[in-house]
């Protein structure tokens, strides 16, 4: 990837001596674009201030209060338990996150992911630092969480932390994606003690001393293209006030992590409809696809991400890096339609939250307050004035010396006008109830069922209608939640780009060894190559909390108790039942359970694929068994019906044959002897029959010759 290189470049001569990258001007741009945008920290500030217990009047407010009222101002709360409410609920239906792929092929690749990012996602407490974000987000309007590596190599590598909302500043000009992926920069502002930068970076030590504690004259170098020269010179010339990034009180000094996207050229590769990824002229599989003509390349232009680190007005680092996004991602609740600014839900509940507390303390005033009206002869002023009865008119125990002399007996007369106190309650009970209606976070979420609602179906329809009231909230939520995984993600798979590197994976019998980035033996064919695995990142669509837990097992229980009848049923149910359970081995209950049932452990893929093949080869033998049973039924149900032909046939032969029985009975039919002698009768008439025989029997034999034997 190479970055272009800026048109025209606003620093001239001697101002900066930046050569390419994020110069000096560009930053002092980039702060003045900062304090132009709109002004809706304050707004975030007050709304946070809001939730906070005891910040909801002002000094000026109090100081009011006291003055006209008398009275000591308190504020009742209300906005906290609503938003705690709300705080709970992402806690209750926070899910898993999970590692797919694409292709079966790289199985084993997503198995190693996957361990590794639960691995992190424990380690690093990402639902926590999330969560944080979660509780900027609904209070304030935005929430920031970091992704990146962690400085300490004794610290676990990864760390996801929250980040205060002001100390990032983002082009909110530029940027109109709710993941700011179109925004062209992204600054963190920090303040850094002296000691601890310089024993971070002490290739900067000399500029960041003479920073903080100013510069000394006498010692500084001659030599103006040296670093601490040049340093010196771009401080003396900056538009950035000291005050701004210096403390010399302190001994510290104000960071500025710039993030910045540059226009650049690079090669992609062209792997199939939707999928395209940076030439890399050293994969030998890149090579020998675009050698052989396999994939189809092109010249285009991206966006590079690049860092630059500034001390106040020095710049100490500028580099690329191969992210694709920025490491801080943004958690909107909602974004004002003008400029784009954000805001939470807390701002609409600050209006009800006054009005309640100024109702509240105008019906604390008006039940202490008393009206006096005295004769200007009902006091005794040897004993007292009418400023005594001002001041004392409050005690119970007050004691008042009447004039003897008055002329009016009822000369002294304390009263209170509580004519007005139901409406001042009624319009308190009104403000107190739009806190709740303007969030559209209605009672039956945080506990309280409305009046009226003693329906468990209409409180469910409530709570349902509650949360789709918050579902922009949760949508953009869920964004930066996945967001935050995906750049974890991308963490893990730079650090499993090694060739050869062997994972265990498993526990006990199941524990395996899988090798990413190799290749097969037999036919050379690239295996298990973490770079080129197309996995993502995924979040469940079931909640992981205890409350939804018990829900399943619940479930899990009414379809174990349908299906007891299935021995095939509870084999599987069955462990899944004691896994959900809180059990302290329930892992290994389930295997064994599991083993003693022949199905293969959780994990166990190989196990998995051979119970796959075992339970094809039954399915088939199963289908070939059936099969062979709906021939022999058609084969026994033919046999039945030649059977049943034959007799019939039979029988129509029998009838036949007693027929013609019964005709010859009645008509008796002559012999073949008869029918002989009738012939012999007819061809010798008057003949003897004798003489005819023998006549016959005479011309019948032949002559024997001499010497022949008889025939």
């Amino acid at each position: 990837m190479k970055p272009l290189k800026p048109i025209t470049s606003r620093e001239t001569g001697n101002r900066d001596h930046a050569k390419g990258g994020f110069s000096l001007g560009a930053l002092e741009d980039l702060l003045s674009d900062c304090q132009n945008q709109p002004d809706w920290r304050t707004r975030a500030d007050t709304a946070h201030a809001y939730y906070d217990m005891g910040k909801q009047l002002t000094h000026e407010q109090e100081q009011k209060i006291r003055r006209e009222f008398g009275i000591e101002p308190r504020q009742t709360n209300l906005i906290h338990g609503v938003i705690n409410g709300v705080l709970g609920q992402e806690a209750k239906a926070r899910s898993d996150v999970r590692v797919e792929a694409d292709d079966d092929e790289f199985a084993d690749v997503s198995d190693v992911l996957s361990m590794r990012m639960k691995e992190a996602q424990r380690e690093s407490n990402s639902d926590m630092a999330v969560s944080n974000a979660y509780a900027g987000q609904v209070k304030g309007g935005i929430g920031w969480c970091e992704v990146s590596r962690a400085s300490d190599p004794l610290d676990y590598p990864y760390r996801v932390n929250e980040v205060y909302r002001g100390e990032i500043w983002y082009d909110m000009l530029g940027s109109k994606h709710i993941g700011l992926n179109d925004a062209r920069w992204m600054v963190r502002k920090r303040w850094e003690d002296l000691d601890e930068a310089v024993a971070m970076m002490p290739e900067f030590k000399d500029i960041l001393m003479q920073a903080v504690n100013g510069w000394d004259m006498l010692n500084l170098p001659d030599d103006e293209n040296s670093a601490v020269y040049k340093a010196y010179s771009n401080e003396r010339r900056t538009r950035i006030n000291r005050d701004e990034w210096a403390d010399s009180s302190r001994r510290r000094i104000k960071f500025f992590e710039v993030w910045y996207r540059v226009p650049a050229e690079v090669v992609v590769l062209h792997l199939g409809p939707t999928r395209r990824v940076i030439y890399d002229e050293n994969n030998r599989l890149h090579v020998e696809a675009v050698s052989r003509g396999r994939v189809k390349m092109s010249k285009t232009i991206t966006r590079q991400i690049r860092m630059a680190l500034f001390a106040g007005p020095h710049r100490l680092l500028d580099v690329g890096t191969t992210r694709r996004a920025f490491p801080y991602v943004p958690f909107f609740a909602f974004r004002d339609d003008e400029d784009r600014s954000p805001y939470g839900m807390i701002e609409g509940m600050i209006s009800p939250q006054d009005e309640y507390n100024e109702r509240r303390q105008m019906v604390n005033w008006m039940l202490l307050a008393r009206q006096v009206m005295i004769d200007n002869d009902a006091l005794d002023h040897r004993y007292n004035t009418e400023k005594d009865v001002e001041a004392t008119v409050m005690r119970p125990d007050m004691m008042l010396v009447l004039n003897a002399a008055r002329r009016n007996a009822e000369g002294v007369r304390i009263g209170n006008n509580l004519s007005m106190q139901k409406e001042q309650f009624d319009v308190m009970q009104d403000a107190k109830q739009l806190i709740q209606d303007v969030p559209k976070v209605y009672g039956s979420q945080l506990g309280n069922a409305p009046a009226g609602v003693t329906s468990g179906i209409a409180n469910s329809l409530l709570i349902e209608q509650g949360i789709v009231a918050m579902g922009e909230l949760n949508d953009n939520y869920r964004f930066g939640r996945k967001m935050v995984h995906e750049q974890l993600l991308d963490l893990i798979v730079e650090d499993h780009l090694e060739e050869e590197m062997q994972v265990m994976m498993g526990s006990g019998s199941q524990r395996r060894v899988i090798v990413l980035n190799t290749w097969d033996p037999r036919t050379g064919a690239p295996l298990n190559r973490v770079k080129d695995a197309p996995v993502k990142v995924g979040l469940s669509d079931v909640p992981s909390s205890p409350a939804f837990r018990m829900q399943e097992q619940q479930q899990m229980a009414t379809m174990i108790q349908a299906l007891g009848g299935s021995p095939e049923a509870l084999r599987i149910l069955a462990p899944a039942y004691i896994e959900g359970s809180s059990l302290s081995n329930r892992a290994a209950v389930a295997d064994d359970l599991r083993r003693a049932t022949g199905v293969p452990t959780a994990g166990d893929r190989q196990a998995m694929q051979q119970a796959e093949v075992e339970a094809r080869r039954r399915a088939q033998a199963a289908s070939q068994l059936q099969e062979a049973d709906a021939k022999a039924k058609i084969a026994k149900t033919a046999a039945d019906v030649r059977l049943t032909n034959a007799k019939a046939l039979q029988a129509e032969a029998s009838v036949a044959l007693d027929v013609r029985n019964q005709v010859m009975a009645e008509n008796p039919q002559p012999t073949e002897d008869d029918l002989i002698q009738q012939a012999l009768n007819d061809a010798l008439g008057d003949v003897d029959p004798m003489q005819g025989m023998q006549g016959m029997q005479g011309m019948q034999q032949p002559q024997q010759q001499p010497g022949a034997l008889p025939a």
